[in-house]
């Protein structure tokens, strides 16, 4: 077996304590898996809920990190439909294509990725990450992309155009499939529906791109911060509602003229789920997309399935992600579908525990690290917060 590569990555070692930039060992690739450069990552919600302990507290340590992009660097024995070159986009869901949920069309749903994933494995049980003494590390979402390389499944790996910069394409594998999967799988928004989105952060706003590419004839986005309103405008949102100042729910009934069609929520917290189904009209689908942590519970009126509302769960777009991603991301290479407008920040490797700071704090949209500038093309931002992650040697 090769020697294994020296490279940094921001490691959790404990939950609720910030993540340390440090020289890990990654091994090389194994059958079915593929040696990633990594170019650019984007900060999600589930990064923060799992630093938090909020998605149990096995997965430790371990490196964070699973929407991002790179150009792969290497190929494990028996993969065929990627070279070294390809410029990829990272999905977490490598559906075994075998279990009965796959077998019925519901690859987010995989029974093996599930039970992996939540161990912190690959898919054939093990890990290539280890810390500088030789200690196994976690994977996150087999992707752990918080790295200056990654070795992922080959089914993680979505080949995305070469014309679409990669701190875009980083989006595509979880902001972007989630948020348009929810539109357009979920909730099914047709012409002329009404939508609510609440929460316009990374997701949310990729939500409301969606809901107005679906012909939506009104899209009301709630969030507490203005800045993140504006962007939803930007987006294609029809009104906005800021919740600092307002009753959410009675504006949009008011807005609505009684209530939505549709209610996509983007934000994981009990009040929030809760406002996604009293702003419904009678017969309207409120869908749950922001990650809760573990043991929330949320109380709905039951009397009121009378009316034949109905609360929907949504896990990655609940789709095909092999297929969607490489579409979305030939979508946004052609300019049919902007991804650019929902990065407020961007940042290196040091500066990923501010970007959760200002998650907890509701600051700004999706953040950007930029791991490898020479390949992420990242344009000149004021909201740069701390230099870039230099290309490494």
């Amino acid at each position: 077996m090769s020697d294994p590569l020296r490279m940094k990555a921001a490691v959790l070692h404990e939950f609720g304590t910030p993540l340390r930039v440090e020289e890990v060992l990654l091994d090389p690739p194994h059958a079915g898996e593929v040696l990633v450069r990594v170019a650019a990552a984007g900060v999600c919600h589930s990064d923060l809920r799992l630093a938090e302990g909020g998605l149990g507290h096995e997965r430790k340590p371990i490196v964070l990190g699973h929407e991002g992009a790179g150009v792969v660097e290497a190929v494990g024995e028996g993969v065929r439909d990627l070279a070294v070159g390809d410029h990829v986009g990272f999905s977490i869901n490598p559906a075994c294509g075998t279990c009965r949920f796959c077998r019925e069309g519901k690859p987010t749903l995989c029974e093996r990725a599930g039970a992996n994933s939540g161990h912190g494995n690959l898919m054939d049980g093990t890990t290539r990450l280890r810390l500088g003494d030789g200690r196994p590390l976690k994977h996150f979402l087999f992707v752990s992309c918080f790295a200056e390389h990654c070795v992922v499944p080959a089914a993680s790996a979505l080949r995305v155009p070469g014309a679409l910069p990669l701190w875009q394409a980083a989006l595509i594998g979880c902001a972007v499939v989630t948020g348009v999967g929810a539109v357009r799988n979920v909730a099914r928004v047709r012409l002329g529906d009404t939508v609510c989105v609440i929460g316009c952060g990374g997701v949310g706003l990729q939500v409301v791109a969606a809901a107005r590419l679906s012909g939506a004839g009104q899209i009301i986005a709630v969030d507490r911060s203005r800045e993140k309103l504006e962007r939803a405008l930007a987006a294609g949102a029809t009104e906005t509602v800021d919740a600092s100042t307002d009753d959410a729910v009675r504006a949009v009934l008011k807005l609505s003229g009684g209530g939505v069609d549709h209610a996509i929520e983007v934000v994981g917290i009990a009040a929030t789920i809760r406002q996604a189904w009293d702003v419904l009209r009678p017969g309207g689908s409120a869908v749950v997309v922001g990650l809760a942590p573990v043991g929330l519970e949320v109380p709905i009126p039951a009397i009121e399935f009378l009316s034949d509302k109905s609360l929907k769960g949504c896990f990655y777009g609940s789709g095909n992600p092999a297929a969607d991603i490489p579409e979305l991301a030939a979508l946004a290479a052609a300019g049919r579908f902007s991804v650019a407008e929902s990065v407020s920040h961007f940042t290196g490797l040091d500066g990923i525990n501010d970007a959760f700071e200002r998650m907890n704090q509701g600051i700004g949209a999706r953040t950007i690290v930029v791991i490898d500038a020479s390949l992420a093309g990242v344009p000149p931002s004021p909201q740069r917060t701390t230099a870039p992650a230099s290309p490494p040697s």
